[in-house]
């Protein structure tokens, strides 16, 4: 019994041995590029190594005279040809490992989807096949979020095909994985070509408010909110309904013969009116970053109220989601109004600390550093306005009355 499982245990290593070896061939076969090459020098090996084991060994277990000159010569012969056959690969591999120790391994590159026919197709006015050509490629790369913009604005900008074009946005948008940010960039293509190809105002704000929807509190749904508060023009609708003309006030033809043009120019807009227009767009969109911008210079160079100024700018200082840059333009221009209009040259020297403070060794806080140095010359183009009753626009959602 002992015999039996010692048998078998030899056996089944021998099995295990031969199938390791083999999957190991079969992976160099896969990954060689000379198989032919490499077929013949195994069978040159195993060729090789049928003469050693019964025509070379039997002579040199002899151990007599035609071992040392028959025996040896033979083994002799069969490491050569071993060597002829092998030396070239294993000098290969030995320079390529050491190229790879040097200069880093060398990895196959991703495969990733290719366009330029699709393209060429386009720029040729051959807009069937460019489609047919991408829809090609993201039958590899379903996920591939340029190949699925690429076939949307074919349809949209080239066909005037809204429906293509929504179809593929709307696949781009149900797909998992998709980053916010692309996801809202293609919902924000869809709301552009739905206002300039449709004409439809509801439907563009919709999609605007989609993103708002699904990423709310986010920078997406930020931008969004400021496309919306913007989308004030008439909508026309699918109907093709022309919008209503622009009216074209007349001038005089001989104006530049006129000795005094000053009564021809632009009437001078009301500010008090402007200020309620402005409150009145906070009032429906409380978001509007330039509405509630331009109110406040407004506030400040019309009326003398810097410091209505100030609180609208701080509430637009105070967002969440808005770029650096943005930041820094408006504690700037909080630091001009309050040096020119208001004369408080430490509330503006304040405003530009803050720059440094919360930008510290970027450009914009050297800016400020040179700013500081010579504010007290931007007080010489100082405004004052008498105080007038003004209309209060609402707050941001989220901020104090204080700044």
């Amino acid at each position: 019994m002992g015999q039996f499982l010692r048998t078998a245990m030899s056996v089944l290593a021998l099995v295990l041995m031969g199938l390791a070896v083999g999957a190991f061939l079969l992976r160099w076969y896969q990954r060689t590029e000379d198989r032919p090459g490499l077929l013949f020098s195994w069978a040159v090996t195993l060729a090789t190594a049928l003469f050693v084991v019964f025509v070379v060994g039997p002579v040199i277990a002899r151990f007599d005279w035609t071992a040392a000159f028959l025996g040896v010569p033979l083994a002799a012969f069969a490491g050569w040809v071993m060597a002829v056959v092998w030396a070239p690969r294993l000098v290969e591999w030995l320079g390529r490992k050491s190229t790879d120790v040097i200069f880093g391994a060398e990895t196959p590159p991703e495969p990733k989807p290719c366009y330029s026919v699709a393209e060429a197709h386009r720029k040729a006015g051959r807009y069937t096949a460019a489609i047919a050509e991408v829809r090609k490629q993201l039958e590899q790369f379903p996920n591939d979020f340029a190949g699925w913009m690429l076939l949307a604005e074919i349809h949209a900008d080239n066909l005037h095909d809204m429906d293509g074009a929504t179809a593929a946005v709307e696949q781009l948008v149900g797909q998992p994985g998709h980053a916010p940010k692309n996801v809202a960039y293609a919902l924000t293509c869809l709301a552009d070509w739905q206002l300039k190809y449709l004409r439809d105002l509801e439907m563009a704000k919709g999609t605007f408010q989609r993103i708002v929807d699904m990423f709310p509190d986010s920078p997406e749904a930020h931008f969004a909110l400021q496309r919306i508060a913007h989308l004030s023009y008439r909508s026309v609708g699918r109907d093709g309904t022309p919008p209503p003309p622009i009216h074209v006030p007349s001038t005089d033809g001989r104006l530049g013969l006129k000795t005094d043009s000053t009564e021809y120019g632009p009437v001078a807009p009301d500010s008090a009116a402007k200020a309620a227009e402005l409150v009145e767009q906070l009032e429906k969109h409380p978001y509007d970053n330039q509405t509630r911008e331009d109110l406040a210079v407004l506030y400040a160079e019309s009326f003398g109220r810097v410091d209505l100024a100030a609180e609208q700018l701080e509430q637009l200082i105070a967002q969440e989601h808005v770029s650096d840059k943005q930041v820094v333009r408006w504690l700037n221009l909080l630091a001009d109004l309050q040096a020119t209009r208001g004369g408080d040259l430490a509330a503006a020297r304040e405003a530009l600390q803050r720059i440094i403070d919360r930008f510290p060794g970027s450009p914009a806080a050297e800016q400020a550093h040179r700013r500081l140095a010579t504010l007290s010359l931007e007080l010489r183009g100082r405004q004052t306005k008498p105080s007038v009753p003004l209309p209060s626009p609402p707050e941001m959602p989220g901020h104090g009355n204080e700044p």
